[in-house]
């Protein structure tokens, strides 16, 4: 089953995504996220975990793309990337 994250927009509004792998990177966790009808992925910073819930930030576009990297390098077998 796949791993379901709720995420609350600027307009309140819940919006679904499906959780595709965590990175670890310079000390920090990141979430890779994509919406079923999205090409591209989401990625967020964990800034704290308690119970079951996250807490899920955004961050510079430098870490971004090195967060990227690392997905893309780690799921080349699973995922098919057109970039």
């Amino acid at each position: 089953m796949e791993d379901i994250i709720i995420l609350v927009d600027e307009n309140g509004e819940e919006q679904e995504y499906e959780l595709l792998d965590t990175i670890e990177y310079e000390g920090d966790r990141y979430v890779v996220l994509i919406r079923e009808e999205e090409d591209s992925v989401v990625i967020l910073k964990v800034e704290s975990e308690e119970d079951e819930e996250l807490s899920l930030v955004s961050c510079d576009d430098d870490v971004i793309e090195e967060v990227y990297h690392i997905f893309k390098d780690k799921n080349t077998e699973n995922f098919d990337f057109d970039d």
